[in-house]
């Protein structure tokens, strides 16, 4: 029942369902209304009008218009019912209220970087990235902290576990998947039960779209018999709704303001290799400690008010946990940042352009999917045009053959431009990791595509001169020796059908 309700409120089963009705509809206008073509045709042309015109006139990104713009022209009644399905929703803007509020009362306890940022100037460290999220996103950059980088799932896990147990005062913890089948999610149960009756507050948060076959129905209220304070992001319901498409994607867990986790890992066992879906599961992930621990319980609060329309969170309580602990006097700076699709600032996209804009000798992406828009594109193609080295890390084995198809159809505008492409052939790669010059990084939950870039609330943290950067360069480094460098002479071996169904996919590229 579960997967046939994902499968209902999918965006793909909407559009099958409207693409029928657009097949109904010309054959009734084909057997019934022959007598009124003109009538039909002029109602036809004028909402096509109006729609393309609001389009037209919309922030948005251009990528996006031109689809849109393509599917109300060449097919009206899809096109009209799909675009109106995804700009509508009044419970959407009840999400954008509870958001601004959120974010509002936040605001009060932000740290204010200005004398941070000042610093890294005068020690010529680039500053650009850290201003604009501190500026766009209100995301500060904060000094006297210290990350740790995994470059796997499994000792990511062991240590997340090991922080849950030594938990005094708050759990916070936000994902975009939990199988409540899988051995990570019932160890972790045990424990989050467990630290709830010691008077721990322990707080949940998982995504009603992610989780929809993967924990039972009403499971939030079972856990609150437990004492665990649990929030279903967007649960899904019978009606269409942008909010259905604006998915919680991000992954954090918060341990009593002392540390942070965040990365590409969910609860579920392939995470961690306990069971094998794609060959070798590749992920990354960090752990944060340190007063930037504060900008991941920012976070967190944020999304948790946002779900709950809860007013009366004691913010200054967990806001202030994290100078309650010895000063790190590590070097380098962290910068936690968020992304969300309501305000019109794609800071996950631009965080990567200003990494690819100011490399100097190169850039190594790691990510699970490759559809971008030309912002990006042409960023890369800058870098490489400057002698930037520019490699891009992609999955051997796709987990979905449709983005698989995509992003391979951007391998050939890539090789044009200088980009070493790679496949990691053990399997799958799930990282969403971005390191340049030794210098800086951006580890987080943001893929290379347009549903991380624009439609997702996602999460990362840039670092900036830590010397812990080495560790992102050595698992580059590893995990290139276990890739396959992609040629032209490969790329041109591909089925010619594949290769245009790539370039016809690209035409919905931001729809998927």
């Amino acid at each position: 029942m579960n997967k046939l309700l994902k499968l209902i409120y999918s965006n793909k089963f909407f559009a099958v369902t409207t693409l029928l009705l657009q097949v109904a509809v010309i054959a009734a206008f084909i057997i019934g209304v022959s007598n009124n073509t003109r009538f039909y045709l002029l109602a036809s042309n004028f909402i096509s009008a109006v729609l393309i015109l609001f389009e037209v006139n919309r922030h948005e990104e251009t990528a996006f218009k031109i689809t849109w713009i393509m599917l109300i022209a060449i097919v009206p009644i899809f096109g009209w019912f799909f675009y109106l399905y995804t700009h509508t929703g009044f419970i959407s803007r009840d999400i954008m209220r509870s958001h601004a509020i959120a974010r509002q009362q936040i605001s009060k306890y932000r740290s204010d970087d200005t004398e941070i940022i000042t610093e890294m100037e005068d020690n010529g460290i680039s500053s650009s990235l850290v201003r604009y999220l501190s500026r766009a996103g209100g995301n500060p950059v904060y000094k006297n902290s210290d990350f740790k980088y995994y470059p796997i799932g499994e000792v990511m896990f062991e240590d997340m576990l090991d922080e849950l147990r030594r938990a005094k005062d708050f759990i916070f913890m936000e994902f975009f998947i939990i199988n409540h089948k899988s051995y990570m999610w019932k160890i972790t149960e045990s424990i989050l039960e467990e630290k709830a009756q010691q008077g721990v507050d322990v707080r949940l948060m998982y995504d009603g779209m992610g989780c929809i076959a993967l924990m039972p129905k009403n499971y939030d209220k079972v856990l609150e018999r437990k004492g665990i304070k649990c929030q279903i992001f967007a649960p899904v319901q019978p009606l269409l709704s942008t909010y259905q498409n604006n998915r919680d994607h991000r992954k954090v867990l918060v341990v009593d303001g002392r540390c942070a986790f965040s990365g590409g890992i969910n609860l579920a066992d392939e995470y961690i290799n306990k069971i094998v879906r794609f060959g070798h599961w590749k992920d990354t992930g960090l752990k944060v400690t340190g007063e930037a621990v504060k900008g991941f319980t920012e976070m967190f609060l944020t999304m948790w008010c946002t779900a709950s329309s809860a007013s009366d969170t004691d913010f200054e309580r967990f806001l202030s946990a994290s100078s309650s602990f010895p000063v790190y006097n590590g070097k380098g700076y962290i910068a936690p940042y968020c992304d969300s699709p309501l305000d019109n600032k794609p800071i996950g996209r631009n965080s990567y352009i200003d990494i690819l804009n100011n490399a100097k000798d190169y850039v190594s992406i790691m990510t699970p999917y490759f559809v971008v828009d030309e912002g990006i594109f042409d960023a890369m193609s800058y870098a490489v045009t400057r002698g930037v080295d520019v490699k891009l890390i992609l999955p051997g084995i796709p987990d979905k053959r449709i983005p698989y198809c995509l992003a391979r159809s951007y391998y050939e505008d890539l090789f044009d431009i200088g980009v070493e492409v790679y496949e990691y052939t053990p399997g799958f790669v799930h990282a969403k990791t971005t390191v340049s010059d030794g210098k800086h990084a951006i580890v987080g939950t943001i893929n290379y595509d347009y549903r991380s870039l624009y439609l997702h609330y996602e999460c990362a943290a840039y670092i900036s001169d830590s010397p812990a950067i080495k560790d992102i360069d050595a698992d580059m480094i590893d995990t290139l020796s276990k890739c396959r460098r992609v040629t032209m002479a490969e790329y041109n071996e591909l089925p010619w059908y594949y290769k245009f169904l790539g370039r016809v996919l690209r035409f919905i590229a931001t729809l998927i």
